[in-house]
């Protein structure tokens, strides 16, 4: 009876854990960004595309058990360069669907997608419409950055039954051990507080090493790290077109 007990116990304290998803963004400009597929457990991997290194990444994370999702190039406010599989303000819905087409066939095991920048493209209906309806028909999900307050990335994601689920941290905009710290305590909390929460960070060598350090805690801390697509979220109701605010 005792072993019931305690097995039982452990049943709901499993249950009972909070969730957190960890995207490491900006993967495959350098041969340094293979080296961050050693992280220990189920963290997710943003890969950027048509990069010298993105495809070997994606391979050997897949094969390691971890999961991948395209970091796609969007438009940013402040005209940033995008890089090669951008998606622009003056594309045409066709022209949306056909670059997500070459960027899933450039990067191997995609599982979802999430921006890169994006501040003004996540912030217009016509691009993201075009964006999700991509996501659906491919069976994938969307993780929004949230580059911008105005985003309606996950409105319209709702609309058309994409799972999707948002960035709450940016662990390491510094790299100083105090401030990833701060961050990641902030992740914690946050999951705490909510029951699930996601953070995004890059494949820098300080980070890599305070995560590979710190994720070893997580069990005693009752947090349970799972892949991004296990926090998503699929509306069962579309929205109607007309509750959409169109920004230009």
């Amino acid at each position: 009876m005792l072993a019931l007990v305690i097995a039982l116990s452990l049943v709901t304290h499993v249950a009972a854990a909070d969730k957190i998803a960890i995207i490491i963004d900006d993967i495959g400009n350098h041969p340094e960004d293979l080296a961050a597929a050693e992280l220990p457990g189920d963290v997710t991997f943003a890969v950027l595309p048509f990069t010298p290194y993105g495809r070997a990444f994606a391979l050997k994370a897949h094969h390691q058990g971890k999961q991948i999702m395209a970091h796609v190039p969007m438009q940013a406010l402040a005209g940033n360069a995008l890089g090669l599989g951008a998606l622009t303000a003056d594309m045409s819905s066709a022209e949306i669907k056909l670059k997500l087409r070459q960027v899933l066939d450039d990067i191997p095991y995609v599982a979802g997608i999430n921006n890169h920048m994006g501040s003004q493209l996540t912030q217009l209906t016509q691009p993201m419409q075009a964006v999700m309806e991509s996501l659906r028909n491919h069976d994938l999900y969307f993780i929004d950055s949230r580059t911008t307050e105005y985003t309606v990335a996950e409105q319209i994601a709702h609309r058309y039954q994409v799972p999707v689920a948002r960035r709450h941290v940016f662990i390491d905009n510094e790299t100083n051990k105090q401030y990833l710290s701060q961050q990641f305590d902030e992740l914690i909390r946050l999951a705490r507080q909510q029951g699930t929460a996601i953070a995004i960070g890059h494949p820098y060598p300080e980070t890599i090493a305070f995560l590979k350090q710190r994720l070893s805690t997580l069990e005693q801390e009752g947090i349970q790290l799972v892949f991004a697509s296990e926090l998503t979220v699929t509306s069962e109701l579309s929205i109607p077109s007309g509750l959409l605010e169109t920004r230009q």
